[in-house]
């Protein structure tokens, strides 16, 4: 029994610590959020007709699903995105991000959005690394490519599953009633929620 229960005990401790939500949430200070709510805001920005996504507290949401969700390597690669952002804003700018201009914050994302379609994904980096003997080099230009895909879809998602874009942004009915597959649209007209 002596042997036994204390490494019962040590492997519930080392089962649930690989469960730990908090592997980045200490990443996630105030600064952090209000930064991503800038970036979602350049991604979804608010228009006359519906809000953006600052006003659906995006930056929470990422926070929230990032931790929750995320694998400790895809928070890898969210955290490295972040910080060559804040990096770049900072030697282009000499400002931070949230004190860019709309155009300047564009070009910003649009950089990470150009690096994401020109680099190979990681297994085809990966594959290039065996050959070239360059392996560091492309790994981290895989993470760094990810990046962009990775915020664009956690803006759009979690926009759209927030009470601002479902009721706002889409046309939306709670309580719908009956099924209809074909309803008559407009082009212009909002989308419907689901």
């Amino acid at each position: 029994m002596g042997v036994i229960l204390p490494t019962a005990f040590l492997s519930v401790d080392v089962l649930f610590s690989s469960c730990n939500p908090d592997v980045e949430k200490e990443e996630f200070t105030k600064g952090n959020i209000q930064l991503l709510d800038e970036i979602g805001e350049t991604i979804i920005p608010a228009t006359s007709g519906s809000p953006g996504a600052k006003a659906a507290k995006i930056g929470e949401f990422m926070k929230v699903y990032v931790t929750d969700c995320y694998t400790p390597e895809q928070q890898h690669i969210f955290w490295t995105g972040i910080t060559k952002l804040k990096d770049m804003t900072k030697k282009k700018y000499h400002k931070e991000f949230s004190q860019l201009t709309l155009a300047q914050k564009q070009a910003v994302l649009k950089t990470f959005e150009t690096e994401s379609v020109n680099t190979p994904n990681q297994k085809q980096a990966n594959g290039d690394a065996i050959q070239t003997g360059k392996g560091v080099e492309n790994k981290e230009a895989a993470n760094t490519a990810q990046f962009f895909p990775m915020i664009q879809h956690l803006t759009v998602f979690g926009y759209f599953t927030s009470k601002p874009g479902a009721t706002e942004a889409l046309r939306y009915i709670q309580t719908p009633g009956s099924y209809e597959g074909d309803v008559p649209y407009k082009k212009g007209e909002k989308a419907w929620a689901t």
